[in-house]
């Protein structure tokens, strides 16, 4: 079959579904800053991310490996509570808040971004790394 009867074929198909008033539910599939203002905190308590509506977050407890794949060996010391910048980001990439680290200065850090995956609004999660390990997930809380 050729790519232009696929077309019109799948072109049919929706017209048809969409006449008779059939719909798919696909889930959303984006979603705005505001609906990720809110701390988030993950299993044991240990890790808490607080985003705030003036677009700064603070994060205490941020798994080793997360840091240290950020890291990449630029930074001999991480802080313990890390604080900066953040944005949703959406498009052809997975679905993140991006935390952009800074330093006292408000300058960014050399520690730069660590992305915080979107599993949807209440759930984002951090991937160490793309080899298979657990993803390290922070719930909203309250």
């Amino acid at each position: 079959m050729k790519q232009r009867q696929v077309l019109r074929g799948v072109g049919a198909l929706v017209g048809v579904l969409t006449v008779s008033g059939c719909t798919f539910d696909i889930g959303k599939l984006d979603y705005t800053e505001p609906e990720f203002v809110g701390s988030y905190v993950g299993d044991g308590a240990t890790t808490v991310v607080a985003l705030g509506k003036d677009r700064t977050f603070t994060a205490v407890g941020v798994p080793d490996e997360v840091l240290d794949d950020a890291v990449d060996g630029v930074v001999e010391e991480v802080p313990v509570e890390l604080e900066g910048t953040w944005k949703y980001v959406s498009g052809s990439a997975p679905d993140r808040v991006e935390l952009t680290v800074t330093d006292v200065d408000g300058e960014p850090a050399e520690l730069g971004e660590l992305p915080l995956y979107v599993a949807d609004a209440d759930d984002l999660f951090f991937l160490p790394d793309q080899l298979g390990r657990e993803k390290i997930v922070v719930s909203r809380s309250g």
